[in-house]
């Protein structure tokens, strides 16, 4: 019969080989998991059952971050529990900074099997590693817009994003689907594209985390003979999966970017 002790070591085996199998077979049927919260992606608080806490929490966390825990000691105590003292080690997809984030796990056992986790780690660790991933995409977006790489920015895009635009701008309105975001840019290209340079299509990201957000300040830029566009824009972004889902646009003064248009296309 396994001890404890044993049950604890397999289970931190499983996961260093990515055995989700292994891990639902080394958890009782009324497995309970408690995850510290703050976590993002939203995985933070109690989990019932060992399929909702593979689905729910390890499998988004070794999608996003490529992450697993590292035990360094297992701490037995007189009730029958185990403390886990470890780390986690990840990377998230992008050129973000790797995770790194201690942990300690209070694991509880009945019938010989895992019947309760409670996760205690630094959170805030996690969230930076989350924003950095983030920020790596919307980097991307915007280097896509200013080459006009259509096909670079849609798969930057989920299949259900959404973006607004201010009503006063001849391609204002809400935009829904991968349907929407290319008549966005379509219209956004046809406005723009004639009058500005290449200087111009430079948009000057300045990129901020927000936590459940990305910031992004910006400039909207043109150039006629006649006339020169630099106005400040502020786009609130928000994602899921390493892809943007909402993207709202708020310019400092649309009715003067109209403004612009007009005369151009008037001149």
């Amino acid at each position: 019969m396994p001890t404890t002790l044993d049950l604890a070591r397999e289970l931190y085996d499983a996961f260093a080989h990515a055995d989700g199998q292994r891990i639902v077979a080394l958890l009782h049927s009324d497995f309970r998991g408690h995850v510290s919260e703050g976590m993002p992606a939203g995985v933070g608080g109690s989990h019932v059952g060992a399929a909702a806490m593979l689905r729910e929490v390890w499998m988004p966390v070794a999608q996003r971050f490529a992450a697993r825990p590292v035990p360094e000691r297992f701490l037995t105590c007189d009730g029958g529990d185990i403390v886990v003292l470890g780390h986690y080690e990840g990377q998230p997809t992008g050129p973000g900074r790797p995770l790194s984030a201690v942990f300690a796990h209070v694991l509880t056992f009945r019938d010989d099997r895992i019947a309760e986790l409670r996760q205690i780690t630094d959170t805030q660790r996690w969230v930076e590693a989350a924003s950095d991933a983030d920020i790596a995409v919307v980097k991307a977006m915007f280097e896509a817009v200013r080459r006009r790489d259509a096909s670079t920015l849609l798969n930057s895009y989920a299949a259900d994003i959404e973006i607004r635009e201010p009503a006063a701008l001849p391609y204002g309105g809400v935009y829904h689907g991968h349907d929407g975001a290319i008549c966005h840019a379509t219209a956004y290209a046809k406005c723009w594209d004639a009058v500005q340079t290449e200087d111009d299509r430079d948009l000057q990201p300045e990129i901020l985390s927000a936590r459940d957000h990305v910031i992004v300040l910006w400039r909207l830029k043109a150039t006629t003979p006649e006339r020169r566009l630099d106005v400040p824009v502020v786009d609130v972004i928000k994602l899921r999966d390493r892809q943007v889902i909402s993207l709202q646009m708020f310019h400092r003064d649309p009715t003067a970017l109209r403004e612009f248009l007009d005369s151009t296309a008037n001149g």
